[in-house]
């Protein structure tokens, strides 16, 4: 059944943290447009891609992110690439949930994850909680 992420013709990018298998396969099947690192890149060389690049090339494409990790937003070059690139975001404030809370939680978030995407100034990352979504600071430039 094709949702709200789906008639927004918008495409989803999975960073190699939420994997190739469960999440994408889940949010295909409920209509979501999504493409994988492994797909993008092939298995072996999507290991190798520095996070920088992956995030980059995804953007520059017009992909929305979806990441395993928010600390995405802090780590220096990471964050550099997310706020450069004008990069619009959404991560799990969580990173050890197993796949399935994985994405029944962008699942759950489905109408406020278009919503932004489509609506908010980039570049942003919101952190996805169970109960929330929560904008987060891109922690660039760095202040001195």
């Amino acid at each position: 059944m094709a949702g709200e992420a789906h008639d927004s013709g918008l495409t989803f990018f999975l960073d190699r943290g939420l994997g190739s298998v469960i999440v994408p396969t889940a949010l295909r099947e409920a209509g979501w447009i999504v493409e994988t690192m492994d797909e993008r890149y092939g298995k072996d060389r999507s290991q190798h891609i520095p996070d920088q690049q992956w995030i980059e090339e995804a953007t520059i494409r017009g992909d929305v992110l979806l990441c395993k990790d928010i600390e995405i937003a802090s780590n220096p070059l990471e964050a550099q690439a997310l706020y450069v690139s004008g990069a619009r975001a959404f991560a799990l404030a969580n990173a050890a949930l197993p796949g399935q809370e994985m994405f029944r939680r962008f699942l759950l978030h489905e109408t406020s994850i278009v919503n932004h995407a489509k609506r908010i100034t980039v570049p942003f990352i919101f952190a996805v909680h169970e109960d929330r979504l929560r904008r987060k600071s891109i922690r660039y430039p760095l202040k001195r």
